[in-house]
């Protein structure tokens, strides 16, 4: 039983801090279920030895080797221009983010995870590869294109071990295209990048009619603990080794997305119950749970 009292305790702490955290939050209701909650425990030691500030924006002055990529961002928009005119830029079959594909909002071109060969990266942006390799803590990297009329819904991504480092393309310039990261608004411009911590609450929209391209990439925070630093990095390597997808070759995938489709198809059918009938959906949803943290606790008993 202190098992269990001690697992709510933590879960509700978790809650607390994500609420407390963030100035723009989910409903409560939502917060429950969501991932970002869960992992708070996974994250803390992120958030607690980060030598930068935790705050939804972090200053560029704090990364000096990005300026390679700032001053060749022009050489960088031209080859994703290329591969997107050349209808490279694509909808990708890879779990995580799934859900962005959806209604042709987002497309994507894998440029980097981590150590994981993409070979179609290297042939097709061998520039961008080339800049992207100086640069020793930036391990994850695509083309991103949000189109037009498009918008992504507000989320967390799930890991405060990285950062998220992006730079406008090709973009419409305007106001009324951007990010919104907790209570801030930022408009895409040409040339212009962004530092922001993901796991804070964001959204992103496309209320033009031109698609926007950036590059988005995911770099290192840098930790006070170097062993805490690598082992972060190696959680990534091996979890991003599960979702890599090549642009060209969809049989070069990892093997979370091809067992991730059944996951998919769950979801889809949790989705069609809700749309049906809520309380029903709901009142399952917390069944299964309270049934999974008492078979937990009753293994500690």
């Amino acid at each position: 039983m202190g098992v269990i009292i001690g697992c709510i305790a933590i879960y509700i702490g978790c809650i607390a801090f994500v609420r407390t955290r963030n100035r723009v939050t989910f409903p409560l209701s939502r917060q429950l279920s969501d991932f970002s909650t869960f992992m708070v425990p996974f994250n803390l030691p992120a958030y607690g030895l980060s030598t930068v500030p935790t705050t939804p924006r972090v200053s560029k002055e704090h990364f000096p080797e990005l300026q390679i990529i700032e001053d060749n961002w022009e050489v960088i928009r031209d080859e994703a221009l290329a591969l997107y005119q050349g209808g490279k830029i694509t909808a990708k079959d890879d779990l995580p983010a799934s859900s962005f594909y959806k209604d042709n909002r987002w497309t994507s071109f894998y440029l980097k995870l981590y150590d994981n060969p993409i070979p179609s990266a290297k042939e097709l942006a061998p520039k961008t590869m080339a800049l992207l390799e100086q640069v020793p803590y930036l391990n994850l990297a695509l083309f991103a294109v949000l189109n037009p009329g498009k918008k992504l819904n507000q989320h967390h991504d799930p890991f405060a071990y990285t950062l998220r480092y992006s730079l406008g393309l090709s973009t419409p310039n305007s106001e009324r295209c951007g990010l919104q990261i907790d209570d801030f608004h930022y408009p895409w411009r040409d040339g212009d990048s962004i530092i922001f911590d993901e796991t804070y609450l964001h959204s992103a929209y496309n209320d033009t009619d031109t698609p926007r391209v950036i590059l988005m990439t995911d770099i290192d925070r840098p930790l006070k603990l170097k062993f805490v630093q690598k082992g972060y990095w190696y959680f990534g390597r091996f979890f991003n080794s599960l979702f890599m997808i090549d642009n060209v070759d969809a049989s070069h995938s990892g093997i979370g997305n091809k067992l991730g489709q059944g996951l998919l198809r769950y979801q889809s059918f949790l989705k069609s119950v809700k749309k049906k009938n809520r309380q029903f959906y709901y009142a399952a949803k917390w069944v299964i749970i309270g049934g999974l943290l008492l078979l937990i606790g009753s293994r500690f008993v």
